[in-house]
């Protein structure tokens, strides 16, 4: 009983920071997000070698490391969805696709792991189910994001001019087009979805490792560092591509550099604490619980902080669904 305690402690940890830690960057110019999610990485990495000393240099884990190459390559959604539909919205909409991605690899035992059956199964799809139910109505409130100063943006090589050549305004007139696009709601929600399936696979190496990879470490701990470095391997590759495509004119400000810094070793404690309570409760079990709670405290952080969420119809839908998301939590950690 008393590691359950710990796991579900070390899961609230989790949420908490997970849902406070864009707070650290949402007021500033973060355009395209490429530079924030770089510097993340090092302060990740950073956290990951300090913690590889405690942890006596445990053997580096190629498969934790492929999982953090898809944490960075997930990552790099973030920032334009925040910039799109707020801290907590974003959160909620990556969070219920990467609940149903990652408990359904755990509880079925897809991609090679093995099958983890709840104590209570019952009460487990039940607690599930009413997760996934908060996040759709958390679509439905209305977040009043404000717009940042390069909004409508998307190339400053592409801005509009008052009499531009003729022989520019067909090439204008579908670059407006392609920014159109990318621009449109559906293609965020979409961005939302790919970066919630691509987060929701993040733990999935390292299980399967344990389970599959004789001599393997079933201590959580033992693989963070090789998990980190992953994700500053992926992030540098990332941001590589995007300085070769700026052809070496990056967005770069140092106003960005020690928020970034702050959010990234936030999301690394919160990871750490996350495999923490993975070894003890199971991911089929930790994982809705951690991906909910950040929702919670991220729509929490926008009605009494920014106060982007106003009015009683939102806030009172807002109230059913977090009364609902967290009985749902509960009910997943009962199911233990």
């Amino acid at each position: 009983m008393s590691d359950t305690i710990i796991g579900l402690g070390c899961c609230l940890f989790s949420g908490l920071l997970f849902g406070s830690m864009f707070t650290t960057i949402k007021k500033c110019d973060l355009r395209d997000g490429i530079f924030v999610q770089w510097v993340q990485s090092a302060a990740i990495f950073v956290c990951g070698f300090i913690i590889n000393f405690i942890r006596s240099q445990p053997r580096f884990e190629p498969l934790a490391a492929l999982g953090g190459f898809i944490f960075a390559t997930g990552n790099l959604a973030p920032i334009p969805l925040i910039s799109q539909f707020g801290v907590g919205l974003t959160i909620l909409l990556c969070g219920s696709v990467q609940i149903i991605v990652g408990w359904a690899t755990a509880r079925f035992g897809l991609f090679g792991l093995k099958e983890q059956i709840p104590s209570d199964p019952v009460l487990n799809y039940i607690g599930v189910g009413m997760t996934l139910l908060s996040g759709v109505m958390f679509i439905l409130v209305k977040n009043e994001t404000t717009p940042s100063s390069n909004d409508g943006k998307m190339d400053t090589n592409y801005s509009s001019d008052n009499s531009p050549p003729l022989s520019l305004k067909a090439t204008h007139k579908k670059h407006g087009m392609v920014a159109r696009i990318f621009q449109s709601k559906p293609f965020f929600l979409l961005l939302a979805v790919f970066a919630g399936a691509l987060f929701g696979q993040l733990l999935t190496p390292v299980v399967y490792a344990q389970d599959n990879v004789q001599g393997s470490s079933q201590e959580g701990l033992d693989y963070v560092f090789s998990h980190f470095c992953g994700i500053f391997a992926g992030s540098t590759l990332y941001f590589i591509i995007y300085c070769a495509i700026k052809k070496n004119r990056p967005y770069i400000s140092p106003e960005l550099v020690l928020p970034s810094v702050v959010c990234g070793t936030m999301w690394a404690l919160g990871m750490t604490a996350w495999f923490i309570s993975n070894k003890i409760l199971s991911q089929a079990i930790s994982f809705p619980i951690v991906t909910r709670i950040p929702g919670i405290i991220g729509t929490c952080w926008d009605v009494f902080y920014y106060k982007s969420i106003k009015g009683k119809k939102n806030l009172t839908l807002l109230s059913v669904a977090v009364g609902i998301a967290l009985i749902g939590v509960i009910l997943v950690g009962i199911s233990k």
